[in-house]
């Protein structure tokens, strides 16, 4: 808190200084000035919450530069000194609402008591501000959300709140509602994130001359409404998108879809539906784009071929990783060139060539991931955008012919250990000699061919296997860390930690952590 110390005496101010704990009040900064002058300058400059003033001074008196404080800053707590018992100074001290007036010579408690009077008198005013401004908040949040749809019955509500909210529907020609979706692992938005998002919205806005208000739909969307005094072309929307767009890329993931400008605030769920519609295409799109009238449907409609899921299945079959790659291709250059395919339809077709990889893989004993069907479902459900989806189609595909590679440089023996552990890493009790029976070979051999063709050992493999499983498991909050030591095999949770900081060199706690803050 900043306190402002005018008095025209050098001798008075240093004894006020130097006589009080100040930072036991609170007051982190003292600034001093000579004459009333000199101290509405520096009040202009520093915006101090407390000012302790002489009453006469040379070149402008206390109450006069009282005065002019209170136009530029009506919340600051003023005290008044003074060695004169004038009863006009006395009534112009309450009638500008001074905290105390203390009389000199000064005691220098009876100023302590009046800056605690001064501090809370501070801290009420801004309790209060915070209240008003958290009513009108939640007031503009509602108006938001109420105008996206169409209520004929009511058009004169919507003027009339707009007007009571401090909005001029007489200056207002041009209503536009973007829509912000944001991106987020949690598919939910973060109160933190929306004053950051806001923040830089204002921001934005403040240079086009716009006014706002806003409301939060479904946790995922932020609905905006912008009201101009001018007609606002697409090409200023676009352009302030893009501004808005890029000073939020750094700290999340989105789509900004514009509607059309529309001349009444009653039409605006027009604005708002078609913004709406647009953002329906946003899964062919890469993240933070700009979506608006002229952006969807751009392309010549192309079916995706009903053979492509056989053709996938037989190139697999075949081992062919050339044509899988050339139907992959083909497909994402079908999507991405036709944005007027349902997403669902979509959506179910990578789910469907999803399940053809994982049979195939069943078919030759290869492990290309311990998903189950219910977790390829939820995957794709819940991926954004044609490209996330097309991605971690490929990776899979990718594991799948480099295990090809894998089984061609290892022996039958090896495959089939490496096989074995794949599907039974998560059982505790695994040992050397489950290994060896299930080859039909002595332990001590199985040891020596898998060193011998590996370079480790098998319990050295073993433990890789297991606490490259665990940082997966990691990587997802949902999962505790005592029950990721049991699903890979750990019944000790201790040992399963000294484990993994011995291989990854943090703590899974850490690791976690590290991760989550993208680290690593």
């Amino acid at each position: 808190m900043k306190l402002l110390i005018i008095d025209d005496e050098e001798l008075t101010r240093d004894g006020l200084i130097h006589s009080i704990n100040w930072k036991s009040l609170g007051i982190d900064s003292i600034y001093q000035a000579d004459d009333g002058l000199n101290g509405f300058e520096l009040a202009k400059q520093q915006s101090p919450e407390i000012i302790l003033s002489d009453v006469r001074m040379p070149r402008m008196d206390g109450i006069e530069m009282a005065h002019r404080i209170r136009e530029i800053s009506p919340e600051c707590s003023i005290i008044f000194m003074s060695g004169y018992s004038d009863k006009s100074y006395l009534k112009a001290a309450i009638k500008l609402k001074a905290i105390s007036y203390v009389e000199k010579p000064i005691n220098p408690s009876e100023i302590e008591d009046s800056v605690k009077e001064a501090i809370a008198n501070h801290k009420l005013l801004i309790l209060n501000k915070q209240s008003v401004d958290n009513s009108k908040h939640d007031a503009l949040s509602k108006f938001a959300l109420s105008i996206i749809y169409s209520n004929h019955s009511s058009d004169i509500s919507y003027v009339d709140t707009f007007s009571s909210l401090g909005f001029s529907p007489k200056n207002t020609v041009s209503y536009t509602t973007l829509i912000i979706k944001i991106i987020d692992n949690s598919a939910r938005i973060l109160d933190v994130d929306i004053s950051n998002i806001i923040a830089s919205l204002e921001s934005t806005l403040n240079d086009y001359d716009l006014d706002y208000i806003y409301g939060v739909k479904q946790e995922e969307y932020i609905i905006c409404h912008l009201f101009s005094h001018v007609k606002l072309d697409q090409n200023s929307l676009v352009k302030l998108s893009k501004k808005f767009s890029t000073s939020i890329s750094n700290y999340c993931s989105h789509y900004i879809s514009i509607g059309k400008s529309v001349n009444s605030i009653h039409k605006i769920y027009e604005s708002y539906n078609l913004a709406i519609v647009q953002m329906h295409s946003s899964f062919f799109y890469p993240f933070n784009s700009i979506l608006f009238q002229g952006t969807e449907n751009k392309y010549n409609t192309v079916s995706i071929p009903c053979e492509m899921i056989s053709d996938f299945s037989e190139a697999l079959l075949q081992r062919n990783k050339n044509k899988v790659t050339k139907l992959l291709d083909h497909l994402k250059e079908i999507l991405i060139n036709n944005r007027s395919i349902l997403v669902n339809h979509v959506k179910d077709v990578y789910y469907k060539l999803f399940l053809e990889l994982t049979e195939s893989a069943n078919n030759f004993h290869i492990s290309i991931s311990t998903d189950s069907t219910e977790s390829i479902l939820g995957h794709v459900s819940k991926s954004s955008t044609i490209f996330e989806l097309h991605s971690t189609l490929e990776d899979k595909i990718n594991t799948f012919f480099q295990s090809f590679e894998d089984v061609n440089r290892d022996n039958s023996t090896v495959f089939m250990i490496k096989e074995y552990i794949s599907q039974n890493y998560h059982n505790e009790g695994l040992s050397i000699k489950d290994i060896s029976d299930h080859v039909f070979l002595s332990s001590s051999y199985v040891c020596t061919v898998f060193k011998t063709e590996t370079n480790k050992t098998l319990n050295q493999y073993l433990t890789e296997y297991r606490i490259e499983k665990a940082k997966k498991l990691l990587m997802d909050s949902r999962y505790k860390i005592t029950d990721i030591s049991s699903k890979v095999g750990y019944n000790d949770g201790n040992y399963f930690g000294k484990s993994f900081k011995k291989l990854v060199g943090f703590s899974p706690s850490e690791f976690r952590e590290q991760y989550l803050e993208g680290n690593i």
